[in-house]
């Protein structure tokens, strides 16, 4: 699943505690957050999300 800052643009990397960082503007979030958006999403479209976008603590679906 691609993660990427809304901010910047940039890909966001997973990080040793279980979050994804943006590297340039340091904008994060926890792991677990995206895993329940991923769950409920397949339950509705039974596919994973391919990509999301991360604006603050809002978590953005990109089809």
């Amino acid at each position: 699943m691609k993660v990427t800052c809304d901010a910047c643009g940039c890909d966001m990397k997973i990080t040793s505690s279980f979050r994804y960082l943006c590297p340039e503007c340091k904008n994060e979030i926890e792991m677990a957050h995206i895993q329940e958006t991923n769950l409920k999403y397949r339950d509705e479209h039974k596919k994973n999300i391919e990509w999301l976008k991360i604006k603050g603590n809002e978590i953005i679906i990109v089809n």
